[in-house]
């Protein structure tokens, strides 16, 4: 039975369409023996606005209010943070900081408060055109972001890639690709799932096993990644997330 100590990707209410909040999916974490969990909220294009459309950012730069750890499980402030374009752009990236960015952009004066980043691919314009070169590059230029830790769900924005060049893009500059659980929703990422951890095996790079849990009852369940991990002969030793220590570790990080 393969070991998960961190579920590194889950969301709040504050993502606007999930259910549960901090408090919740902390105490579920901890009833299930985990050592830390990400709260990872979207950041990008469902990024909550107020009246009128101005963008929320309160709970984002509320950090301090939050305790490192909550029903002792240690709480990873992150944020989803949402692919813009071919090049691997993050939102909000060249827009100016209005609250106290010191001459940063948005963009990077929320990722460099974080604990951990993990950025995706939901939705731009235009983002089904690319070629396989176009979504590699796209790819890669957010993994060589410095803020970023995990390369968000590859396989399911049904875009295709190279996926040896991503891999080894990602084992290179030290970051995790992500393999979640609820990936497999949809019927057509599981066999890129499948292709994407053997080829993580092959390269040595590792992954992180993650829920991508939208309520309480989805923290720390992985059993269809753990299924498929079993049947290719997936080491334990290129699961990142295995305990808070070793992901710390992995990427240089003090948690």
């Amino acid at each position: 039975m393969y070991q998960v100590k961190v579920d590194p990707h889950t969301h709040t209410i504050y993502s606007g369409h999930a259910f549960s909040t901090v408090g919740e999916n902390a105490a579920e974490a901890a009833r299930l023996g985990l050592e830390g969990i990400g709260m990872t909220d979207h950041f990008g294009i469902m990024t909550p606005r107020k009246e009128g459309g101005q963008l929320d950012f309160g709970p984002l730069m509320n950090k301090a209010a939050l305790p490192p750890r909550v029903y002792g499980v240690r709480v990873l402030q992150g944020v989803e943070i949402d692919i813009m374009d071919f090049n691997g752009e993050l939102a909000f990236w060249h827009d100016e900081a209005q609250f106290g960015g010191k001459g940063l952009s948005i963009g990077e004066t929320v990722l460099k408060t974080r604990d951990l980043v993990i950025a995706s691919l939901h939705f731009f314009p235009g983002c089904k055109t690319g070629n396989v070169q176009m979504n590699t590059q796209m790819y890669i230029g957010a993994l060589e972001n410095p803020y970023v830790d995990i390369l968000g769900h590859p396989c399911r924005p049904g875009v295709p890639f190279e996926m040896r060049e991503v891999v080894r893009a990602a084992r290179d500059n030290g970051k995790f690709l992500e393999i979640n659980e609820h990936s497999f929703d949809t019927t057509e990422a599981v066999p890129r799932c499948r292709e994407l951890a053997i080829c993580c095996a092959e390269e040595n790079c590792p992954v992180v096993v993650s829920s991508d849990a939208h309520s309480a009852w989805m923290i720390g369940q992985f059993p269809r990644v753990f299924e498929m991990f079993a049947e290719i002969g997936f080491p334990q030793a290129l699961i990142a997330n295995e305990s808070l220590e070793k992901m710390a570790r992995l990427r240089g990080k003090e948690w």
